[in-house]
């Protein structure tokens, strides 16, 4: 390895332990959190403490879903932090990158948490005519019903995911970014 590789070495070691930094602990804690404040109405943890499979597998896939789409908010937040690496960037700049890489997270965490509760709300306010998934899954237990029910927050999220991606994009200043040694 030579000398000119050290600082693109050094910028996916810092991805790496950014990535590992939010998906170990904070994204996933935070999410929970949200699901939690956002359905009230039951206490996921107890019913899934006294066995109900089917709030196990509804919250699982929330939670999956929600990460599938959050961690569009490490990738960018690694390509504005690699800014840092940039050859004769002002120290003075730091502060502000550091400030816009979590703006960046922030804006991205709360659109995955989001569209997935606000999706999933929808799909099962259209479908209670015919499927009544709330009831289905909390009170029913109705372990067909939960899976299903996964699924589709599953397949909402497939397309969910490339606009979350574009908009994740969209956040990176373009310029004076990355690492190019032409010597």
């Amino acid at each position: 390895m030579t000398d000119s590789n050290m600082p693109i070495v050094a910028a996916g070691l810092l991805a790496y332990l950014v990535a590992f930094a939010l998906g170990t602990g904070p994204l996933i804690y935070v999410t929970l959190l949200v699901d939690e404040a956002l359905t009230k109405r039951i206490d996921e943890y107890q019913e899934i403490n006294d066995g109900n499979l089917p709030v196990a597998i509804e919250l699982g896939a929330t939670v999956v879903c929600q990460a599938i789409l959050i961690r569009h908010a490490v990738y960018a937040s690694m390509a504005i932090l690699r800014t840092l690496f940039v050859p004769e960037l002002p120290p003075a700049q730091w502060a502000a990158i550091f400030f816009r890489s979590g703006i960046c997270a922030l804006i991205i965490v709360l659109l995955g948490l989001g569209s997935v509760y606000i999706s999933g709300s929808i799909f099962k306010k259209f479908s209670k005519k015919r499927l009544d998934v709330e009831a289905g899954i909390r009170e029913k237990r109705n372990l067909a019903m939960a899976v299903f029910y996964a699924f589709v927050l599953v397949a909402i999220t497939a397309t969910l995911n490339e606009g979350v991606d574009d908009f994740s994009r969209s956040l990176i200043p373009y310029g004076r970014t990355g690492i190019i040694d032409l010597q």
